[in-house]
């Protein structure tokens, strides 16, 4: 390499990485913070209803259903969607529901043609919901009790059609930790939230985690029946509510909605399995794109200490405390030390390989395999919104 490339890839680092932890801090700093939210008000709460899909999820079901169900929020209905579960999923659900009274429990026996399983799910759900608002979550979701009051409150009070709240994610040792960690900061290097607010932004957002969504503002976006076979249905639903043109906007949870994404860095690998390739649209030079960005953005950085004019170094430096200072402002949502961020050269081609696994697998089944259900390739693409 010449001089001349050290420094171009080294200044790149550099500035990417210090703009996005400048803004990352200082949207860490004034987003929504659900456990800041007033939980109580003059005002009377709406109708709510959750919508629960879950697909052979016996191991973590209950637990989470019981923190939903120990809401105090005064008027809320819990629809539960067990789709077509091979283990004791939908006898859990039931014998929840025939304790709780707002608990309702609809089976899948069947798939429909042109759905993904969790898709329909959440589309089925909907359809019985009869709540002002809907709150999309999953069935490995743990609330405290007055986030659904805090939530549906400030998003009456802030004007919100769809607001999104990044929960804080349960993270056990080093792997797991610096594998979260760096997909989160991508995710969010990706979308943007701080900008989904913008009614002139493009920017959208979703997680699957929570997504509340007033019912008026869901069904004017079509709602899932718009994107029945998209893999990633909580971000492009964002994607559909903010093209019709409702108002969003993303926080975060402060501690009131948790979730463990994944149990060790073999979990996260075999999770982004699914969405991955997904993600990137089911095309392959998207993949060699992804790999070049991370090896400049988040390799070089590394690499370049040690190599190239001492300037470009310390560039190089700079950068790397750009990952710390990206690591830092996760702290919301995420326990690990901003120290992680030195190790994100170390996460990136890693979250490389799992993208390649996806696509490997992808082409290797046809189309994408997920609890049990093959989706074809053809029909998957078709579906990407």
């Amino acid at each position: 390499m010449t001089n001349w490339m050290f420094w171009v890839f080294a200044a790149v680092d550099f500035v990417a990485w210090s703009v996005r932890a400048l803004q990352f801090r200082r949207y860490a700093r004034t987003a929504l913070r659900l456990d800041a939210a007033p939980a109580d008000g003059p005002e009377p709460l709406p109708r709510l209803s959750v919508v629960v899909p879950a697909r052979n999820e016996e191991a973590t079901v209950e637990e989470a259903m019981r923190t939903l169900l120990a809401a105090d929020y005064p008027e809320v209905e819990v629809v539960a969607v067990d789709d077509r579960s091979t283990d004791a999923t939908g006898a859990i659900l039931d014998r929840l529901a025939a304790a709780h009274p707002r608990l309702r429990v609809a089976h899948v026996g069947e798939l429909p043609p042109g759905w993904l399983g969790k898709n329909h799910a959440l589309h089925l759900g909907a359809g019985l919901a009869s709540g002002e608002y809907i709150l999309f979550t999953d069935a490995d979701v743990h609330f405290e009790p007055s986030a659904l009051r805090r939530a549906v409150r400030a998003a009456r009070r802030r004007g919100v059609d769809h607001l999104v709240l990044l929960p804080e994610m349960v993270l056990e040792g080093f792997w797991e930790t610096l594998g979260v960690s760096y997909f989160a900061a991508m995710f969010l290097f990706r979308f943007l939230p701080w900008r989904v607010s913008d009614a002139d932004s493009a920017a959208y957002v979703g997680v699957g985690a929570f997504n509340l969504v007033r019912a008026a503002a869901y069904r004017r976006a079509g709602g899932h029946a718009g994107l029945p076979m998209d893999v990633l249905d909580d971000v492009k639903l964002g994607k559909r509510l903010k093209a019709s043109g409702a108002r969003q906007e993303c926080g975060w949870s402060g501690g009131l909605v948790r979730v463990r994404w994944a149990v060790g860095l073999r979990g996260i690998v075999e999770g982004l399995s699914k969405n991955a390739y997904a993600g990137l649209g089911f095309r392959p030079a998207a993949v060699a794109w992804t790999f070049a960005a991370a090896f400049l953005l988040a390799v070089w950085p590394a690499v370049g200490l040690w190599v190239g004019p001492p300037g470009a170094r310390l560039l190089c430096a700079g950068a790397l405390l750009g990952m710390v200072g990206m690591a830092g402002a996760l702290r919301p949502g995420l326990s690990g030390s901003a120290l992680y961020g030195l190790a994100f050269p170390l996460a990136a081609p890693i979250f490389c390989y799992a993208i390649l696994r996806s696509m490997v697998c992808t082409y290797r089944h046809g189309g994408v395999v997920w609890r049990g259900t093959l989706y074809p390739l053809a029909d998957l693409r078709k579906g990407v919104v």
